[in-house]
């Protein structure tokens, strides 16, 4: 019997399980963040960790009611990803992730984190984007990262901080990106860190007051009917941390 029991609980405590990542336990900071527009996160494992990936495939449409209209040059939007709870307004955070880009991202503006504002039809652009290629325009021939979208007075401004990419040649290697972010109503600013470098600093970033800040994260783009290829995007340890 004790031979049977020392088995059972080798068994138990081993990485057996481990090539089934809906079995393992959530990291901590999974627990923050859900899905979005009918979409549930996908757990992987790796090397005894847990992450999410998210893979978008041409025509995987979102499931919000303004993904399958006609807008910003776009017949529909596709979209897999996750999001968390509404932010304090005047506060400061901090928001940290390890991100790593597996395949795709080559296509027009294909996001990978907001901080969003969503508060009804009147007052929904996002505050900041992380993305490849610019907002409006034709994406650049080597798919920079544009890794900071900011709105002043209702218009998109792109920040090239392009020291992310291009995106061939950080496939498969994870990245850390770090962000400080005010939540003031009215004139607010935001600094950024890639790797511990920092990329920007005091940045102004306008809050309307009719916005809630919450963060989204995984994939989000155009849909367009030539382009299909697919793309995936690994993210780790997202925690974000009131600092004030």
């Amino acid at each position: 019997m004790r031979y049977f029991l020392t088995f059972l609980f080798f068994i138990l405590s081993s990485n057996v399980y481990a090539t089934d990542p809906d079995s393992l336990p959530d990291d901590p900071w999974m627990k923050n963040f859900w899905g979005g527009c009918g979409y549930y996160p996908i757990k992987h494992h790796e090397n005894n960790n847990v992450f999410w990936r998210f893979t978008l495939e041409k025509g995987d449409r979102g499931g919000c009611s303004s993904d399958n209209m006609v807008r910003h040059g776009a017949y529909y939007w596709e979209r897999k990803e996750v999001e968390g709870r509404k932010l304090k307004s005047d506060a400061t955070y901090e928001v940290q992730f390890k991100v790593r880009f597996v395949a795709g991202f080559e296509g027009n503006r294909e996001t990978f984190f907001q901080v969003h504002g969503f508060n009804g039809d009147g007052c929904k652009p996002p505050l900041l984007m992380f993305k490849f290629g610019e907002f409006g325009k034709s994406w650049s021939p080597d798919y920079w990262a544009r890794l900071a979208i900011t709105e002043h007075g209702g218009k998109y401004e792109v920040n090239h901080v392009q020291n992310f990419g291009p995106v061939d040649k950080i496939t498969g290697i994870w990245q850390h990106v770090k962000f400080i972010f005010e939540t003031n109503v009215g004139k607010s600013k935001y600094s950024l860190y890639l790797n511990d470098k920092l990329e920007v600093s005091g940045e102004e970033i306008d809050v309307p007051s009719c916005k809630i800040p919450y963060i989204k994260f995984g994939i989000y783009r155009p849909g367009d009917p030539k382009y299909g290829k697919t793309s995936i995007v690994d993210f780790d340890d997202v925690l974000v941390t009131k600092v004030k």
